[in-house]
C-alpha cells in the first residue's frame, strides 16, 4: 500500500519550532510488527535570512516529532544568492497496533531565516 500527498503553491516559515507543512499529512493504517516507510522529498526549497539561514524537516507521527530530520544551511552568513537545496528524509516508523496513525511533515526554519518552497513537496508512506 501507498499513501501520498503533495503541496500546491508557494509557502514560506520563519519559525524556529516545528510547524505543520499545509497540505503535507497521511494516514496510515494499523498494523502489528509491521513497519512503514515514510518519505519526505522537498525538491527545491531555500532560505533567506543573514545568519547562515537554512531550513529543518520533519516527520511527526501521532503527535511525536520522529528523531531523525533533515536539514541544510548556506556556508555563508549572507548569501549573495540562494541557490536550491534539494532535501529528502526517509524514516522507518512501526505501525501502530491500535489503529491508524497520523503522519504531518513539520519544518522550521534555522538561526531566525525563513524557508521557501516554490515547486510541490512530497510525503509518501510505503507500507509492506
Amino acid at each position: 500500500m501507498i499513501v501520498y500527498a503533495q503541496t500546491t503553491g508557494t509557502q514560506t516559515t520563519n519559525s524556529g519550532s516545528w510547524t505543520p507543512m499545509p497540505g503535507l499529512a497521511v494516514k496510515i493504517p494499523r498494523g502489528v510488527g509491521e513497519l512503514a516507510m515514510l518519505i519526505l522529498n522537498v525538491p527545491n526549497p531555500y532560505a533567506t535570512g543573514n545568519s547562515n539561514p537554512g531550513g529543518n524537516f520533519g516527520l511527526e507521527v501521532n503527535g511525536t516529532v520522529q528523531s531523525p530530520f533533515a536539514s541544510f544551511t548556506y556556508n555563508e552568513q549572507n548569501p549573495p544568492s540562494t541557490g536550491r537545496i534539494p532535501t529528502t528524509l526517509v524514516v522507518a516508523v512501526p505501525l501502530s497496533q491500535t489503529g491508524d496513525s497520523a503522519v504531518v511533515a513539520v519544518w522550521s526554519g534555522v538561526r531566525g531565516s525563513t524557508v521557501h518552497i516554490d515547486s510541490p513537496a512530497t510525503l509518501t508512506g510505503v507500507i509492506a
